[in-house]
């Protein structure tokens, strides 16, 4: 209880110490997050399985991805670390699917996600392409995610499929806040709903 406690806590002071201009500390802090939680994963994983790997692996690369954005540098090279961060935890999923593909969940995320885009169109003008990557990613993300909790219900999946739903909510939240109209404490929502998303697919495979 104690580590998940750490773990808001040092993302909230995060959060807060970006929008007080702070940089150092946000800095600091954005780090110590997913150093708790890969500390997390290191005392509890146990032996180790393939999902838990290439979990510990996606929250090193967010990690080196946030500071990016919070440093403002490389922009290119930041995106396509979130892209590499997210198929790392959407193969800590694939690698527990075998058999037969639910069909119809990729369908209804797809539809969905479609009718997001159209929405937003107006206000992305040339960042079409980054945004259709990135939604393409988090689309097959959730699919991935959502397919182990259908196979194999449980707890730990469900929370994994809910995360996943998570990160797609935390990138329309950005994709709002940034190109279309601010939202009020925009930036809690959005770094918020990131943090949770991660802590949820950290706890689906402890």
């Amino acid at each position: 209880m104690w580590s998940w406690i750490s773990v808001g806590l040092s993302g909230f002071i995060s959060i807060s110490a970006f929008e007080n201009h702070n940089l150092k500390q946000a800095l600091l802090f954005k780090n110590i997050t997913p150093v708790l939680l890969l500390a997390m994963l290191v005392e509890q994983a146990g032996d180790w399985s393939s999902p838990s790997i290439w979990v510990a692996i996606g929250l090193l690369v967010a990690m080196f991805a946030d500071s990016l954005h919070l440093l403002g540098k490389w922009p290119k090279f930041c995106f396509f670390a979130f892209v590499a961060a997210q198929l790392c935890y959407s193969r800590a999923f694939w690698v527990q699917l075998s058999g037969t593909i639910v069909w119809w969940l990729p369908a209804l995320l797809l539809a969905t996600s479609i009718v997001a885009f159209f929405l937003l169109l107006p206000q992305l003008d040339t960042l079409i392409f980054p945004v259709t990557i990135m939604g393409i990613i988090l689309v097959q993300l959730a699919w991935a995610s959502g397919d182990v909790w259908l196979k194999s219900p449980s707890w730990g999946a469900l929370v994994g499929f809910v995360g996943s739903l998570i990160f797609i909510l935390s990138a329309v939240l950005l994709a709002i806040h940034d190109y279309r109209h601010a939202l009020p404490w925009g930036q809690y929502w959005i770094s918020g709903s990131y943090l949770l998303a991660q802590a949820l697919i950290v706890a689906s495979v402890l």
